[in-house]
């Protein structure tokens, strides 16, 4: 898609950044972390992909966690009407200057929770909720920047923090393409954290895990569309595993151990690029045609 718009120099103020609020995750400290990069770093970010990581977000957030979100985005002066390039704002619903930009400082009307219901319904039908908060942090990811071997700091606090939860954790960290056109590849983390010393001293043993959509493990023993082969014990830590996809296209990766008779699992979405995807923003031709 051809970018229509530019991103400003214009930086919030620490002071005026607030605590984003989270909706599938809520009560993941660790999430907020990572959200919280993102907005700092939303007037410095490639539009298109801030634009991607904000319509996953949207999709996993309740209307005042969206309504705080889309004003966050607004006092950065970056983005006045976040949205335009999937739904939530028209072309006749803002002023644009000849290139079709917003004006700064334009009068924006506000995101009603109907309008807000209305969008989500249209626009999130794709993802669940908890698939988008993950694809969100996915996506978020790549948005703020860094790399695998150096990431930015909100990422490594963000990883840092999922390490620390109790049992068993997972997520999904973007990764250089690497098997050529047809394939891209991104890095499965799995954690275990010990849950206390009642629990059986034994590492925990895979059960159950499961790739999707033609996604295959490069874990040295993995059979066909599991991510660990059978019975593997985990060792407390992260174990990252590269796992190559069809490009394009989105994976779910599930997991599920036993540790000491109790099971403990976890389940990743990793969207492709056909997962909230972004258009040319939209006018209301026939409002165009015929004002008031």
């Amino acid at each position: 898609m051809k970018n229509r718009f530019s991103p400003t120099t214009l930086i919030l103020p620490i002071s005026l950044i607030l605590f984003l609020p989270v909706g599938a995750s809520a009560g993941d400290s660790c999430r907020n972390i990572l959200a919280d990069g993102f907005y700092k770093e939303y007037a410095k970010s490639n539009v298109q992909r801030r634009d991607r990581s904000m319509y996953a977000d949207l999709c996993s957030l309740d209307f005042q966690q969206a309504s705080n979100a889309i004003k966050r985005v607004q006092q950065t002066g970056a983005d006045q009407a976040p949205g335009l390039t999937y739904g939530l704002y028209n072309l006749d619903e803002v002023d644009v200057d000849a290139g079709g930009n917003p004006k700064v400082g334009s009068p924006v009307p506000d995101v009603s929770e109907e309008k807000f219901g209305q969008w989500k319904s249209g626009y999130c039908s794709k993802s669940s909720p908890a698939d988008s908060s993950q694809a969100a942090e996915f996506l978020m990811q790549k948005t703020v920047g860094g790399s695998t071997s150096s990431p930015a700091p909100a990422v490594d606090s963000w990883a840092a923090c999922k390490k620390k939860q109790q049992g068993l954790t997972c997520w999904a960290a973007p990764a250089p393409a690497s098997s050529g056109g047809q394939n891209e590849e991104f890095l499965l983390n799995v954690n275990w954290t010990k849950t206390g010393s009642s629990q059986s001293r034994t590492p925990p043993e895979i059960k159950y895990s499961f790739l999707t959509r033609g996604a295959v493990s490069k874990f040295e023993g993995a059979p066909a569309k599991r991510i660990l082969p059978a019975d593997y014990k985990l060792s407390a830590g992260t174990l990252q595993i590269p796992v190559v996809r069809p490009a394009d296209t989105g994976v779910f990766a599930s997991l599920k151990v036993n540790h000491g008779g109790t099971e403990h699992s976890c389940k990743v979405f990793v969207p492709g690029e056909r997962d909230f995807t972004l258009s040319e923003p939209f006018l209301n031709r026939l409002k165009f045609r015929y004002p008031g």
